[in-house]
């Protein structure tokens, strides 16, 4: 699909289509914004917008004491090590505190929160829901009596809803503490998503799922995303050397998010990563009314194509991301510094948050957070080194793309 045709699904004529069926995922997901359509889908939004404002996205301070936590966990000597999990804690343990107002810790060596049970759910869930992706109708039914992957999804399940009958005790008292994450803080107020969600929100089922279905992508983007990014850093560590030095040259200034904007390179190696390797291939729409899509139609392939109402389309980003039309014939190298090209602007070409009404509100988050996580490692370690004996990318769908075999690497200082 080209990407005329992104543009005209997710935004020109975004009144035209509609979440998909979400049969695979609903156990899990339930009925949150993220598979909503029309008002409801507005409201959600509406809620969820000021979570993700410049004034809160802005305070990366938050972060330092749990990638500190990270830091600490890597060896020094040269040991292998495979990030995958301890990222999953890192974004687990920030997603936690940004979005309910406390941290599940789990980084910590006494795992004081049972985290690796809750931890072991959340990806048990996600596996399942990737799995139940690929089903037959007949699949799926058999699918829903899977005793393990239904223990799973009620352990995260049950997880969210401690937090939510905490959220609606507290919202009935005007001094809420559940928005005071820091009271030594010079800023301890933030807007925490699921305080504010409770004032509107008051049943439990329907507020446990709008919040995980915020919940689950703040933690797993960024997850993904970063070990995906080490994953090829491992690989092109003449680029984590470039990384180090851009690092370094900023002196003591404080890692603002203003600093953190002007790191091209960092900013350019996760571009790269998102259009090498995104954490999600793939996205649906359902057309609510015939429409027309520009292009991909008639003997060329460069008419306009009709499209019935009820018509599922499938919009493969893996394939826009690709196009050597568009990125050139080195579009299967892991290459940031093709983002310097000043003749070249992508747009509509590059949409790993998608685009139009339904963008991903954190994507500005999600960016920032993993360029302060980058600049701190590469800051504390000289060198990363590949530890694993297959070089290339091997995908394991779950709700996002991961590598399946994790993210072996070496750090030296």
């Amino acid at each position: 699909m080209e990407a005329r045709n992104f543009q005209q699904v997710t935004s020109l004529a975004f009144q035209d289509w509609g979440k998909a069926s979400t049969t695979h995922s609903t156990p899990f997901f339930g009925q949150g914004i993220f598979f909503m359509n029309g008002a409801e889908w507005k409201h959600a939004r509406e809620l969820i917008r000021p979570t993700f404002s410049k004034a809160e996205i802005s305070d990366v301070q938050f972060m330092e004491r749990h990638v500190d936590r990270l830091i600490g966990l890597i060896p020094r000597d040269g040991t292998s090590i495979d990030l995958q999990l301890p990222l999953r804690k890192l974004f687990l343990d920030t997603a936690t505190e940004f979005l309910l107002g406390e941290s599940i810790d789990s980084q910590l060596a006494n795992d004081p929160n049972n985290s690796a049970e809750i931890l072991a759910a959340f990806d048990a869930s996600l596996a399942g829901v990737g799995k139940r992706r690929l089903l037959s109708k007949l699949q799926l039914i058999l699918h829903n009596f899977d005793k393990s992957w239904k223990k799973a999804c009620g352990t995260v399940h049950s997880y969210i809803d401690a937090h939510v009958e905490r959220a609606l005790k507290e919202t009935d008292n005007p001094e809420s503490k559940i928005a005071v994450v820091d009271e030594n803080s010079q800023h301890p107020k933030r807007y925490i998503l699921l305080l504010e969600m409770a004032k509107q929100i008051r049943d439990p089922v329907s507020l446990r799922f709008q919040i995980l279905n915020v919940f689950i992508p703040a933690r797993d983007t960024s997850a993904v995303m970063l070990s995906n990014t080490l994953f090829h850093l491992a690989r092109n560590p003449n680029i984590w050397t470039q990384l180090r030095a851009d690092s370094f040259a900023l002196g003591d200034r404080e890692l603002t998010l203003e600093v953190l904007k002007s790191l091209q390179l960092f900013k350019y190696v996760l571009y790269e990563t998102l259009r090498y390797q995104g954490p999600s291939g793939r996205i649906y729409r359902t057309a609510t009314r015939d429409t027309i899509l520009p292009t991909g139609g008639g003997p060329s392939g460069k008419s306009p194509i009709f499209v019935e109402k009820g018509t599922v389309v499938a919009l493969n980003l893996w394939g826009l991301h690709h196009d050597p039309d568009v990125w050139g014939e080195d579009v299967n190298k892991f290459n940031p510094h093709r983002w310097f090209d000043p003749k070249k602007q992508f747009q509509w070409e590059f949409l790993p948050f998608l685009g139009g009404p339904r963008v991903c509100p954190a994507q500005q988050q999600v960016i920032t957070q993993s360029i302060y996580v980058l600049v701190r490692l590469t800051r504390e370690f000289e060198m990363i080194e590949n530890r694993d004996p297959v070089k290339e990318y091997v995908g394991l769908v779950k709700a996002l793309t991961e590598s399946r075999n994790g993210v072996k690497v070496a750090f030296r200082v």
